[in-house]
């Protein structure tokens, strides 16, 4: 979960156009204007690199804003995508 947070931290400063470094970014700040400040483009382009990162695809009932409330309930939701994955996988 940890290794979840620290990715997407990462992918977020080096890939996004955020102007942050990791280590400033908050794990429990939102991801939208009160917090981040992404817009919709920063969002898709988000989606996107999760999606290639973690090996995941979301589902358009998936994309909602609550999925996206933080950094740390996004690293949740991306965990439950993978084990599900695995699940799938391994059965």
């Amino acid at each position: 979960m940890f290794d979840i947070v620290n990715n997407l931290k990462t992918i977020i400063a080096e890939e996004l156009d955020v102007n942050l470094k990791p280590e400033e970014i908050d794990e429990n700040v939102s991801l939208f204007e009160d917090g981040l400040g992404f817009d919709s483009i920063a969002t898709v382009e988000l989606i996107s690199l999760i999606e290639k990162h973690f090996g995941i695809e979301f589902s358009d009932s998936e994309l909602g804003t609550e999925s996206f409330s933080s950094l740390k309930v996004l690293a949740d939701f991306i965990a439950q995508k993978m084990e599900s994955r695995q699940t799938l996988t391994a059965g």
